[in-house]
């Protein structure tokens, strides 16, 4: 035992967190945002308003009206959610790689930190702009709210933005409650994700009030299509506690929100015609390759590898022979049977791709779950994407309001039955043989012996120290199991066995290291017994119990800006069927007959 201590100790732990990324990608994405809004207001026309500063405002919307060839309100406000959207990706997934490799973070505004804030306040500013600008330019779009000119589809991009903008001080505020954990899935952080998820769809919505139809124009299609691109990706940044390889959920949340995501293109394909589902993902492709780059630049190799959650080719083949077949006019019978493609042809061929890619493969242990839940989740979603796709297209009455209530009640379903986490009576007698300097062998005899046939997954897995490790735990017979490849237990690693049944989502430590901070002894890399415990337990070994009140308090705001979210964007989705935006100045590519000017 003594070796084992003396090798698992050996090395310094690395507790840096995000703090530990570049800063110099993060200053030249803020550099040329920076740059471009001075391009913008210097070059932009002033206009002719009386009020000095509202033509100073003006000025960048202007311009942007004459590069975009959109209403002035709605170029701002789809640009900002465009650019809102890149620089917080790329502050995301860079924050996300980091905490999965280092720990946590010692100081609030890292580089990664940074990012997020800077786009989510682009993403918010997005939409004020953009009120301002119909508000001053007298746009006959939406509503006067207390005597100010309201887009429609600006409502829900308000609150989206707000309330992800929202998420950060809460945030600092429950870690200083709560410890500094680092999972994903926390109420605050999921008020940010999911803030900025939703704001491509809230764009696609901009247009539609804007007047601008996806044929209208090669820049209308091009707006149209990277503003599909980015619905798709935000549906599935969730997915990001499985992109890099600890997630901390049930893996059956990976096909549903994948099928989620397959609603995108249903409306890519209602909206934008005849293969645009193909090139959504040849577009989504280039986004992630570019976002690649950029952690590449920020991370030098990179701390964590992430790998594609989806690939969404048997969906979007498989809704192109819908169309094909059934054609897209009778759009509530192409959305149900698109669904139920997408749910069974795409679901199909995501499980191939997952089976080999993902951190955690797909196996038969999530059937029939992953079918039972994931094919009403898909079919749901395609009616929902029917409603969208006919507001974005001009037709209101494309889905019965109790057929898209219904649907977004089996979403929700969908998604709360994966939420339980359990933990049942398992024992494991884990065996630790030195296999090199920082790494051991790890075997495990269970008791029950067949307590891991069927797991979803059960493995050696190790974080925080510089990397992330994955190894499956195979069977070798009368319920020992041997890692696949020796694991490491030195410097800032944690090391834990993992087990995930069904519901149950079960750990036994191997090492874990000290942590002074919080008062945590370490926990020594030896041969033990021991029972399961809660994978939290160890996962989030930082976090300490709070009060109680603030916990309900955030979750019951999460709650009810997700009511005022769906609200906000069905009752924008209703309004912007029915209306046209005039013409403007600007809007050149967009004909008058076609926006009811």
């Amino acid at each position: 035992m003594s070796e084992l201590v003396l090798l698992a100790e050996s090395g310094a732990g690395v507790m840096g967190g995000s703090a530990e990324a570049d800063w110099g990608p993060v200053v030249v994405l803020l550099a040329i945002v920076a740059l471009v809004l001075v391009v913008l207001w210097t070059r932009g026309a002033a206009g002719d308003h009386p009020n000095a500063a509202a033509r100073v405002l003006l000025r960048g919307p202007n311009a942007l009206a004459r590069l975009t060839g959109l209403p002035a309100w709605a170029a701002v406000s789809v640009v900002g959610v465009h650019g809102g959207l890149l620089v917080a990706g790329y502050g995301f997934y860079t924050d996300v790689a980091y905490h999965v490799a280092y720990g946590r973070d010692e100081i609030l505004f890292t580089a990664p930190h940074t990012a997020i804030f800077v786009g989510l306040c682009m993403i918010a500013a997005a939409a004020v702009v953009g009120i301002a600008t119909a508000h001053l330019s007298g746009a006959r779009v939406g509503t006067r709210l207390s005597g100010i000119r309201v887009p429609w589809s600006l409502l829900p991009l308000l609150i989206l933005g707000t309330a992800a903008v929202l998420g950060f001080p809460i945030d600092e505020l429950w870690h200083a409650q709560y410890g500094v954990d680092v999972t994903m899935w926390s109420p605050p952080h999921m008020l940010m994700i999911m803030g900025a998820a939703l704001s491509g769809i809230a764009a696609w919505l901009v247009l539609a009030e804007a007047g601008v139809g996806a044929r209208d124009s090669r820049r209308a299609l091009a707006l149209h299509a990277v503003t599909a691109a980015l619905a798709v990706q935000g549906l599935t940044a969730p997915l990001g506690e499985f992109s890099f390889g600890v997630p901390q959920f049930q893996q059956l949340f990976h096909p549903v929100i994948v099928m989620i995501g397959g609603g995108a293109l249903v409306v890519a394909r209602l909206v934008l015609g005849r293969g645009w589902t193909l090139g959504i993902l040849a577009i989504s492709f280039g986004l992630s390759q570019v976002l690649g780059l950029l952690l590449a630049q920020g991370a030098g190799a990179g701390p964590v590898p992430t790998v594609e959650p989806a690939i969404w080719l048997g969906s979007a083949l498989v809704i192109e022979v819908v169309a094909l077949v059934l054609g897209t006019r009778r759009v509530l019978r192409f959305a149900l049977a698109a669904g139920v493609g997408v749910g069974t042809v795409g679901l199909a061929v995501e499980w191939w791709w997952n089976s080999t890619q993902a951190w955690q493969p797909w196996t038969s242990a999530l059937l029939p779950e992953a079918v039972l839940v994931g094919l009403p989740v898909a079919v749901a979603t395609a009616v929902v994407a029917a409603g969208l796709g006919g507001a974005i297209t001009w037709r209101g009455d494309l889905v019965p309001a109790p057929l898209l209530a219904g649907a977004l009640v089996v979403i929700a379903a969908g998604l709360a039955i994966p939420l339980p986490r359990t933990v049942s009576e398992v024992t494991a007698e884990v065996s630790v043989e030195p296999a090199g300097e920082g790494l051991v062998e790890v075997a495990a005899r269970l008791d029950p012996p067949d307590a891991a046939e069927g797991a979803r997954w059960f493995t050696a897995s190790a974080w925080q120290g510089g990397g992330n490790v994955v190894h499956d735990m195979e069977p070798v017979g009368d319920g020992r199991y041997v890692a696949e490849a020796p694991v490491p237990v030195d410097g800032g690693w944690k090391t834990l066995l993992r087990l995930h049944r069904g519901s149950d989502m079960m750990a036994v430590p191997i090492r874990m290291p000290a942590d002074p901070e919080f008062g945590l002894e370490a926990i020594p890399v030896e041969s033990r017994t021991m029972a399961f415990e809660e994978e939290t337990t160890y996962l989030l070994r930082e976090a300490t119990d709070g009060p109680g009140g603030l916990a309900v308090a955030v979750r019951l705001l999460y709650a009810g800006l997700a009511v005022a979210w769906i609200a906000a964007m069905i009752t924008a989705s209703v309004r912007v069927a029915r209306t046209r935006a005039p013409v403007v100045e600007g809007s050149e590519p967009f004909s008058p007959a076609r926006t009811g000017a």
